[in-house]
């Protein structure tokens, strides 16, 4: 269950997000604030080809999930794989200005990240 918690996020915001946010998106983002189970510091980095990997370090162990995001609107699609285990997930997605941005689950989970 700690991993999906943690895949929520990384799969990984309402604001003004418009489809042509996503050069905001873009680059790595680091997990400042967790309002699940999703360690701080975990990092999400953001690729221009739609790619996306996630570092998580889980009950001493580091992981790296890799997949593809689709920004579209405020919706954050995300589609992970952690070995064979795939992971789908969509968020809510709030910019606070050009640094920092909130991922809203659909179960109202926020977690915030800060650009690196």
């Amino acid at each position: 269950m700690k991993l999906l918690s943690v895949a929520l996020v990384v799969c990984a915001l309402a604001g003004s997000a418009r489809a042509d946010d996503t050069p905001k998106l873009l680059g790595k983002w680091e997990v400042t604030k967790s309002g699940g189970e999703t360690p701080v510091g975990s990092v999400v980095e953001f690729a221009k080809d739609g790619k996306m990997t996630a570092n998580v370090t889980l009950d001493g162990k580091d992981l790296k999930l890799t997949g593809t995001y689709k920004l579209d609107g405020k919706k954050l699609t995300v589609k992970l794989t952690l070995n064979e285990q795939k992971i789908d997930h969509t968020y809510t997605v709030r910019f606070k200005g050009d640094t920092e941005l909130e991922l809203e689950d659909a179960d109202k989970t926020v977690d915030t990240l800060k650009k690196k």
